[in-house]
């Protein structure tokens, strides 16, 4: 008797879940989401969630946690889709970063990884987006954009042809987006400090930089409110 109504459960909820399967708009259910995790799910269902949980905040920071709990799991997850829970997964209490690695060319730099939006002409562009639409390179120069707690920083790195790169920082007050003149803009590298600057102008210039490893500091009353994290390799 029990296997009799176990069956009836059985088809009644495959009829029930047949009717009420994901179709890419809402959110998709706990149940699908963990069948996804699972790699359970038939493969028109998983792309759909693949291609929901790319655009949605709530469903990759769910995917994040899952990932946390379970750092086994190996699926066959899209690329923007694993940076995103990634940088969920990495980013806690890093909210003050930006991370920007290129690769300087002849006449070109190459964005390897960036954690900050990319200004293409008039639009910021997320860097696994641009990586969607096949743009890694730029010419010569590029500009990178991130809201950081109370402020917003943009890096523009021109290329000096593979030998040097220049670096520009702009510092506005992220609520009132204006100069905030009580900040300072400090270049260091090995822990040493090569130029620092007071952001009167909301602009702070570094020219000739050797390709290597540099972090920037954007600090109040010797407080630091970012870090830049540039990463250049020739």
């Amino acid at each position: 008797m029990t296997n009799y109504f176990e069956r009836i459960v059985k088809v009644i909820y495959q009829e029930w879940k047949s009717s009420n399967r994901f179709t890419g708009q809402d959110h998709p259910d706990a149940e699908s989401l963990a069948c996804f995790l699972e790699d359970s799910l038939p493969a028109q269902d998983k792309k759909l969630i693949q291609k929901h949980a790319i655009k949605c905040d709530l469903c990759s920071e769910y995917l994040s946690a899952q990932f946390k709990i379970q750092p086994h799991l190996s699926l066959d997850v899209p690329v923007p889709l694993l940076e995103k829970v990634k940088k969920l997964v990495e980013g806690a209490g890093r909210e003050n970063l930006l991370e920007i690695f290129l690769q300087l060319k002849e006449k070109a730099l190459e964005i390897i990884q960036t954690t900050g939006d990319v200004l293409l002409g008039q639009e910021l562009v997320p860097a696994p987006l641009l990586r969607s639409r096949k743009i890694t390179e730029f010419k010569e120069e590029v500009s990178i954009l991130k809201d950081l707690q109370r402020i917003r920083v943009m890096a523009k790195i021109q290329n000096k042809f593979m030998k040097s790169f220049s670096l520009a920082i702009t510092v506005q007050d992220k609520p009132a987006l204006k100069v905030d003149k009580n900040l300072r803009v400090t270049l260091i590298k090995d822990g040493l400090e090569l130029e620092s600057y007071v952001n009167e102008s909301g602009s702070s210039f570094f020219d000739n930089i050797l390709p290597g490893d540099y972090i920037v500091e954007v600090s109040r009353s010797g407080e630091v409110e970012a870090v830049i994290d540039v990463r250049v390799k020739a």
